[in-house]
């Protein structure tokens, strides 16, 4: 099938959390989201970074190597489960276990059929926050450089994970792999952004490559480790122009239509998309050091 003739893929994404000290109540959330969306004809939702862990980066490493799971762990085995019963796709972050000294901040694809594949894992690891003893690479190695794009229900779809959404290489490796949407996995404080700056890098990156940007965050502050942990990401839909076509409240959910021949006109009638595929395996600039 070519790619004008691709489908359209309806995807949902969840603003879940706080968490708390189990996952079953966070579970519950996300099920009863996912039962929402799939009403609504959704074929693939998207949760967030970690999505039923709280945000433990500060935390020392050995108090949570054990939440760690693997391909067969209860979570995945949840997500199958929620996936069958609702005959569709699921794409979640998981502290994924892959016997190694530490874990990966990962991202499974869980299929209606019950299939399961890691098909991200987080990049860049940001380091601790403000008094922070730890940060993120204390508790996770880092992801191959590799973004890649896998094809559900016939559209490509590519993953990030939070931190990876600052950096323009990684939505420029995605466009490049084909992807017509890219699925931004967010959980995580960030303080010191400005206000508005999480929304604009999704319509920026968006635009620039022409693929539709559909985040999942978790929201709300969390208190389970002690101190306050606040989330401050958005869920939200972006369309291949950059345009944001639908944002959720906190606990709520978006659903959009990706049409992989809108994003295919887009590349076409976009100049930066187009100037950003001259050479796609070449930097386009050459830096210098000043005399």
């Amino acid at each position: 099938m070519s790619r004008a003739m691709s489908k359209t893929l309806k995807v949902g994404a969840v603003s879940i959390g706080p968490a708390g000290p189990e996952k079953t109540h966070l579970l519950a959330e996300a099920e009863t989201a996912i039962a929402r969306l799939a009403a609504q004809g959704a074929e693939l939702v998207v949760l967030p970074e970690l999505f039923a862990d709280p945000y433990h980066a500060g935390e020392p490493p050995e108090t949570w190597r054990a939440t760690a799971e693997t391909l067969d762990g209860p979570t995945v085995d949840w997500a199958r489960r929620t996936a069958s019963r609702h005959g569709l796709a699921l794409l979640f972050g998981l502290a994924l276990d892959d016997g190694e000294e530490k874990p990966l901040n990962a991202v499974v694809l869980v299929e209606a059929d019950g299939r399961a594949e890691m098909v991200a894992a987080k990049i860049h690891l940001p380091p601790g926050g403000p008094g922070d003893a730890f940060g993120e690479a204390d508790h996770f190695d880092a992801g191959p450089p590799v973004v890649a794009a896998t094809t559900i229900a016939g559209v490509r779809v590519a993953a990030l994970v939070c931190y990876d959404r600052r950096f323009p290489e990684c939505w420029r490796a995605a466009a490049e792999a084909g992807a017509d949407l890219v699925a931004v996995l967010v959980a995580g404080p960030a303080p010191d952004d400005p206000p508005g700056l999480y929304e604009a890098e999704l319509r920026t990156h968006a635009r620039a490559n022409a693929v539709y940007a559909v985040a999942a965050a978790r929201h709300g502050v969390e208190t389970v480790l002690g101190h306050p942990i606040a989330h401050d990401g958005e869920t939200l839909a972006v369309g291949p122009d950059g345009a944001v076509i639908a944002v959720a409240d906190a606990g709520g959910t978006v659903l959009v239509t990706v049409d992989p021949t809108l994003a295919a006109a887009r590349r076409l009638a976009g100049a930066t998309a187009a100037r950003l595929r001259l050479s796609p395996h070449e930097p386009l600039y050459a830096s210098r050091n000043p005399s």
